[in-house]
């Protein structure tokens, strides 16, 4: 039997911790790398962010060779999810989650409150006149626990609030319409609403550039008071999108050692790395992220308070850095190349070797 046969065979007999369940035929060169999650299998899962549109695709079978976590990346927003009052859209979220379910995956939610994502209806009363904090309230509560308890059980961990702080902002929070019009308490509101829909849900609040001094000292604060006064938040959710220079590698070790003196969860939700500023030759670029990746890899690893680590994307043939750039001048953030080969940092961070490829196999 060719090699190529063999790893047919076995990607459909490996159980759910190898790759996928009975019936997913992983392609050969898919296959023949080991799995990313292998590499970590002890420590934290490894995720994706990943559209419905991708799964029954070659990247859904990349997700599921090398993955046991996904994200969807806007499928459960609330303007997605709830376009109008009461009238719910779950097909996209429901793919995600039952292409989870079947493979034995779990599935990080994002994100039950984002402002740039909250449908306008939200904010208009009965009158066409502006909503009172009372309706705005209720209407979240509303749609967590319309979202929450549709997926209880099957949604492991949610990005209860999304980017809500901004060291410039009025008490450390982002000038939203939830500040002004609920007032700073809305975040406390949202995840004991998310805590009632479904109370074995791990809870997060979720935010990039957590590694900047001023915007960590505010969410650090943020973190400190609702812990205080009860709240249910587990965790706080790091976002890291990256380039090749910043933040360093001790700045987000530091950043996770300040958080877990909290007593609070570290998850890194929406990792990237970009290489299109860097000055060095396109080769030396994917090197140096390579080697940037397995540092940031190690301290991952060796620290208690990371429960999991998520990419924004499966691979480079689709990431949100892409949208507004040229085809002759994308972006290459993740382990996998568009063509969804493993990269330079997948080695670095497996520490597999390179395997030649024979065609003949």
């Amino acid at each position: 039997m060719s090699l190529g046969r063999r790893l047919i065979v076995a990607s459909l007999v490996i159980g759910v911790n190898g790759c996928a369940l009975v019936g997913d035929a992983i392609p050969p060169d898919i296959a023949r790398h080991p799995p990313l999650k292998k590499a970590f299998e002890k420590r934290f899962p490894i995720g994706a962010a990943v559209e419905p549109r991708q799964l029954g695709t070659r990247a859904g079978s990349l997700l599921a060779w090398h993955f046991n976590s996904v994200t969807a990346e806007n499928a459960m927003k609330p303007a997605n999810l709830q376009p109008l009052e009461g009238r719910f859209e779950f097909t996209g979220a429901d793919a995600v989650v039952d292409f989870a379910s079947r493979r034995g995956m779990r599935v990080r939610g994002h994100t039950l409150l984002w402002h740039e994502e909250t449908p306008e209806w939200f904010w208009r009363g009965a009158d066409g006149r502006p909503a009172s904090r009372e309706v705005v309230l209720a209407r979240l509560r509303a749609h967590i626990v319309a979202v929450m308890s549709r997926y209880r059980g099957r949604v492991y961990a949610w990005d209860v609030v999304n980017e809500a702080v901004h060291p410039l902002g009025p008490g450390c929070l982002r000038d939203t319409r939830w500040l002004r019009v609920v007032g700073p308490d809305y975040i406390e509101h949202a995840f004991r609403f998310a805590h009632e829909a479904d109370p074995g849900a791990r809870l997060f609040l979720n935010d990039f550039e957590t590694t900047e001094p001023a915007k960590r000292r505010c969410l650090l604060e943020l973190v400190r008071d609702l812990r205080a006064r009860g709240v249910p938040i587990h965790g706080v959710g790091h976002q890291l999108h990256i380039d090749l220079e910043r933040p360093t590698v001790g700045d987000v070790d530091e950043t996770l050692g300040l958080f877990a003196a909290l007593g609070v969860e570290n998850q890194v939700t929406e990792l990237d790395m970009s290489v299109a500023a860097s000055a060095l030759p396109p080769a030396e670029r994917l090197e140096s992220q390579a080697t940037r990746y397995a540092a940031l890899f190690e301290v991952f690893a060796r620290r208690p308070d990371v429960t999991a680590v998520s990419f924004w994307g499966i691979s480079d043939a689709h990431t949100w850095l892409n949208a507004k750039r040229t085809p002759g001048n994308l972006d290459q953030p993740l382990l996998f190349d568009a063509q969804q080969a493993p990269k330079s940092a997948y080695f670095a961070i497996t520490r597999e070797k390179r395997v030649p490829i024979n065609p003949n196999n």
